[in-house]
């Protein structure tokens, strides 16, 4: 299913979003023992990067982006399938905090199906 369609935020605040993974991490309700906040960094940017600069992309478009940045990841900290979780959890709170239809947000496993 495609969802080239999709209504993207007018505005996805990168360092609001940084900030609040940051305090999650800090809280303890971020990962389960992954370690640094650091390794989530580059997703959170990925996430919102791919908003920004591809608004109209398809979830297939978008999943490629995404394998393609894994694949260039040097020893990455999160595996595939948690990295593709948390971006698709910062997806959906960008959709929420702008108050976006948070159902319209990009989906990374429905390429996959």
């Amino acid at each position: 299913m495609s969802s080239a369609q999709l209504s993207i935020p007018a505005v996805i605040d990168v360092d609001a979003e940084v900030a609040y993974w940051r305090q999650r991490h800090a809280d303890g309700t971020l990962g389960s023992g992954t370690g640094s906040f650091g390794h989530y960094v580059p997703w959170i940017k990925f996430a919102c990067d791919s908003l920004i600069t591809q608004p109209r992309a398809s979830d297939e478009q978008r999943d490629e982006s995404f394998q393609t940045q894994y694949a260039l990841q040097i020893m990455p900290r999160l595996s595939e399938d948690q990295a593709r979780a948390f971006v698709e959890e910062v997806w959906e709170h960008v959709y929420l905090s702008s108050r976006h239809d948070v159902a319209a947000r990009p989906r990374l496993g429905a390429a996959r199906v």
